[in-house]
């Protein structure tokens, strides 16, 4: 067939088309219609995304009554917002019980997803295999940035994270502003050096601790410069028992003979609680010291932060991390709402029950900022460090306990004492 006559035929086809198409009663399609019709039915039809299959967290915690409500009112709708596909199944566990059952768990296979935990415990947890090592995951170098680093070393195991700091507590000052102003100090002392100076003239006990064990101590070691380990909790020996160490603890003797500064369980002194509505000028206390404010500030009882010793303050941390278990079948979403947990929204929510937040960007934030208890414990959570994170955890503070016992109650050598406490300690930090 010649071209011409292909041609024609092309066109005379094209001319009926048109026609058969002008007489139809159904409406013409645009050309760029046509084209998109035409494109459709010779594309291959993919399936559409699968919607995320619904799955249940078990959630592990031991909060109390107002905190829980707090948590299933306010916090719970605002995960339930983000992740309608993630349910999450909250049980409150006995405090009492609740490290044996964690730990019985571990042989059952019967272990939450997820859950909140003491920070002494958290190292002990990862020891035995029970928790998931969430420094793993891509984000957590970013993420461990928002932490403050007290509350954030406490899930530090042999090099590993394993958990995220929850809520946290430490110790800051109690002063009584009245004996204070016998002392001739307005207020809070700005420096423990003006507060010595000043109580060494008294001839009575001004500063109270409890006893000798590592929440009552580790502040007082930390402020006069003493040191436990290095910074990974791997070795004891060249830091317990070092000369900055060593001049710590004969700090605290000194003060002690010079009648500034009491041990209630060493000397029979009236605690702290009772004496520092008459006795003492000062003592280290967490938050829950005020119960209501109003009511201390009547009393001329204030919260401050820990007076600087040569320049550095120091505290202690308390408080609960939320750890990824190892038998949980959603790992990846557990630590989703673990993170969830510790976002600033969350924090500030269960802020509201008392829960002190763990980031850095909430030190300053109007609402802490506007309450005079939270502002000082979370200013003084910059400066608070970690008990040392380890599996052995109360092996540790037996042998704190004892070395400190020695040296207060039967006036052995410092360096002597803390020598053989820092070779008892190394091999308990593994």
């Amino acid at each position: 067939m010649s071209l011409k006559k292909l041609s024609a035929l092309i066109i005379g086809l094209m001319m009926l088309v048109g026609c058969f198409t002008a007489c139809s009663s159904a409406p013409a399609e645009t050309t760029e219609e046509a084209v998109a019709t035409a494109a459709q039915e010779e594309a291959v039809v993919e399936e559409p995304a699968a919607t995320a299959e619904p799955i249940t967290l078990t959630f592990w915690h031991t909060y109390g009554d107002g905190e829980e409500e707090q948590f299933k009112t306010v916090v719970l709708p605002m995960w339930n917002e983000l992740h309608p596909e993630i349910t999450i199944d909250a049980v409150r566990q006995d405090g009492g019980q609740y490290n044996e059952m964690i730990v019985t768990s571990f042989g059952t296979g019967q272990s939450p997803d997820v859950a909140r935990i003491d920070i002494v415990n958290t190292a002990a947890y990862a020891a035995q295999g029970g928790l998931v090592a969430l420094s793993d995951y891509e984000d957590f170098a970013a993420l461990k940035d928002t932490f403050l680093d007290g509350p954030l070393s406490t899930n530090l195991y042999q090099g590993s994270y394993y958990g995220l700091p929850l809520d946290t507590n430490c110790k800051a000052a109690v002063i009584n502003t009245a004996i204070m102003q016998e002392l001739g100090i307005d207020g809070a002392p700005a420096t423990m050096e003006e507060f010595i100076a000043a109580a060494e003239t008294r001839g009575t006990y001004s500063l109270n601790v409890s006893g000798v064990g590592d929440w009552d101590l580790y502040p007082y070691f930390w402020l006069f410069g003493g040191t436990l380990t290095d910074e990974g909790f791997t070795v004891a020996s060249g830091y317990l028992d070092s000369a900055a160490s060593v001049q710590a603890i004969q700090t605290m003797l000194d003060l002690h003979a010079k009648k500034v500064f009491t041990i209630r369980d060493v000397d029979g002194t009236v605690d702290a609680w009772d004496g520092i509505n008459s006795e003492y000028a000062m003592f280290f206390e967490g938050p829950w010291f005020f119960g209501s404010y109003d009511e201390k500030l009547s009393q001329g009882i204030i919260a401050a932060t820990i007076p600087t010793y040569e320049g550095r303050s120091a505290s202690v941390v308390g408080g609960e991390n939320i750890a990824v278990f190892a038998t949980s079948k959603h790992a990846d979403a557990a630590y989703e709402f673990a993170k969830f947990m510790t976002s600033e929204a969350v924090q500030l929510a269960m802020l509201d029950k008392g829960q002190i937040p763990v980031l850095k960007s909430l030190v300053d934030n109007a609402k802490v900022l506007d309450n005079p208890v939270w502002a000082v414990y979370m200013a003084q959570l910059e400066s608070a460090s970690a008990r040392i994170p380890s599996p052995n955890n109360s092996q540790i503070q037996q042998v704190w306990s004892d070395a400190m016992t020695n040296i207060f109650v039967n006036g052995a050598d410092v360096q002597e004492t803390l020598t053989a406490a820092a070779q008892q300690i190394d091999p308990l930090l593994g």
